[in-house]
């Protein structure tokens, strides 16, 4: 016998809560790192936007912008930062 929509709907709220646990330090981890990182924590980012429109990050004060300085360093770009991930959720 198959699961319920309860236990489907528990096992859902389960791994949105682990996703949100580990989250902040994939965020940290990925944040003007100038390697795929970023994006993956982007999509993943965007997709639980997608999937619970109540979704918010909380606020991490050690996520800021980049300085203009480290922009104009050779293969640096502006979405090896993550911390306008923060600004839809204000």
């Amino acid at each position: 016998m198959g699961a319920t929509k309860r236990d489907k709907d528990a096992t859902i709220q389960k791994l949105r809560e682990c996703i949100e646990a580990i989250l902040p330090f994939a965020i940290r981890y990925a944040h003007g790192r100038h390697t795929y990182a970023p994006g993956v924590v982007r999509e993943v980012v965007q997709t639980l936007r997608e999937l619970f429109p109540d979704f918010k990050l909380k606020p991490d004060p050690v996520i800021k912008p980049p300085e203009e300085w480290m922009l104009k360093q050779p293969l640096v770009q502006r979405d090896d930062y993550l911390d306008d991930l923060f600004e839809d959720d204000r």
